[in-house]
């Protein structure tokens, strides 16, 4: 019978898990026939992490079990891909079963007008050479306060209505009152040319349609004078209009201007760039530039991870996640940012700067042990990186007395650092809480809090 392989990025939460399923469900005639207490249960066997996740506590009628997996994109990745099959999915196999890809994010309308609909949209163009004909979706999963009664700015609902233009799904999200698809490039142009135009200044996004060709306008430099391709929203804004433009029905030149971008810079990437590979996946060009001949995509559109920091750090998290751990903090490595957590539940967005104008340093994980009151704080790095790990947690200062503090009181703190990768058979430093070889052997400090040793009893874990 088969399985479904969530393949991710991301730290799994089992609320995100529950909504893909029942996405899954509804697209795909299936029906969910166990919902209890979700775990997210890593596969640990005679001490060693096989590098899977299963899922507990949730089934479907028409798949045996439902695995989770860490991977890595080689270029724009969505958050997860969704096969269902008997074995896991392997790299690069065009016969694999994808059925679903899906792009998570948690930022609302209230945070950032432009970050939430545009900075992702590159991803939905980015995979179609790789994937044909798997369904799309944009979930919405936020964790603060949603308010869907008040209007969403004119950006919100061009980006979504792109979006749907572009046969994406949206999920956790009301499209029912702002938002429709575009029914054709003339009522795209008009509602483009209705929003409102940045400050004086900037460089707006236009659309402007002769005989020939579509002229689209943005800046793509970031800073402005850097020649460069970097501004995140506007790649994604410039992508999106694009593929929509294509989807629309429009055959001729499409042509990005204003974009600030030099003939130096282009030539320098080789033609190895996000951007680039997405002009030459919709056939744009940028004005004034000589664009690369035979642009070479990615051959994997993604890899299992085995080199990231992340691998010991969310396994950490994981699995204490079930022994009376929880987590006030986590910034995973190429993961979404988190928020604080205080003592009573409320989530605060962290600021960039400390209340002094220096830079914020923040752990890659903290948890909270209620009974003992002990709060970890663990940075996260490759075993060639040990040494700046150790240097790095020396910075927490700032955090543990602004946050932690504040709300936790009388905590017990530990500052101390998880390690992926190599093979050694110790603890490689006193200030290594965690180690997870490349052959899945962990290792435990011998001065691990209780809390730790407990959450990993029965695992075969060396301590």
């Amino acid at each position: 019978m088969d399985n479904l392989w969530l393949l991710t990025e991301e730290r799994p939460k089992q609320s995100v898990v529950l909504q893909i399923v029942e996405m899954y469900c509804k697209d795909f005639d299936d029906k969910i026939t166990e919902h209890s207490e979700i775990k997210i249960l890593p596969h640990i066997e005679n001490g060693f992490f096989k590098f899977v996740y299963e899922i507990e506590g949730l089934s479907v009628a028409k798949a045996n079990k439902i695995y989770i997996k860490t991977v890595s994109g080689n270029s724009s990745f969505l958050d997860f891909l969704l096969f269902k099959q008997e074995k896991a999915p392997v790299e690069g196999c065009s016969t694999d079963n994808l059925i679903m890809a899906i792009e998570e994010t948690k930022t609302s309308d209230d945070e950032s007008r432009n970050t939430g609909v545009y900075q992702r949209g590159s991803k939905f163009v980015y995979i179609t050479p790789y994937y044909q004909n798997v369904k799309l979706y944009m979930l919405y999963n936020e964790e603060l306060e949603a308010r869907e009664s008040k209007k969403p700015s004119d950006t919100s609902v061009f980006g979504t209505n792109i979006l749907l233009t572009l046969g994406v799904t949206i999920v956790g999200k009301d499209t029912s009152k702002w938002f429709k698809p575009f029914e054709s490039l003339d009522e795209l142009i008009r509602f483009k040319a209705g929003m409102r135009q940045p400050p004086a200044g900037n460089v707006p996004i236009t659309i402007k349609k002769f005989d020939d060709r579509i002229e689209v306008s943005g800046r793509l430099a970031k800073p402005a004078d850097a020649g460069n391709i970097g501004h995140d929203p506007n790649i994604g804004a410039l992508s999106m209009i694009s593929g929509c433009i294509r989807k629309l029905g429009w055959k001729k030149d499409i042509v990005i201007t204003m974009h600030g971008v030099t003939q130096k810079y282009v030539n320098n990437t080789r033609g190895k760039n996000k951007f680039l590979y997405i002009c030459s996946i919709l056939g744009m060009r940028l004005e004034g530039i000589t664009m690369p001949k035979n642009v070479s995509m990615p051959d994997l559109y993604w890899h299992y991870e085995k080199k990231s920091e992340k691998m010991a750090d969310i396994l950490l998290h994981v699995q204490t996640m079930y022994h009376g751990m929880y987590c006030v903090y986590e910034n995973h490595a190429g993961c979404e940012r988190g928020y604080f957590r205080t003592k009573h539940g409320r989530l605060v967005t962290l600021p960039k700067k400390d209340r002094n104008g220096i830079n914020l340093y923040l752990p890659d994980v903290v948890l909270y042990d209620e009974d003992t009151n002990y709060i970890l704080l663990v940075e996260g790095k490759m075993l060639s990186t040990l040494d700046k790990g150790i240097a790095e947690i020396e910075n927490y200062d700032s955090i543990e007395q602004e946050y932690i503090y504040p709300e936790y009181k009388d905590v017990k703190i530990m500052r101390c650092v998880s390690i992926f990768g190599g093979n050694c058979t110790k603890i490689p430093h006193e200030k290594v809480l965690f180690y997870l070889a490349d052959n899945g052997r962990i290792i435990i400090n011998k001065n691990a809090p209780q809390c730790i040793r407990k959450a990993f009893e029965g695992t075969g874990v060396v301590i």
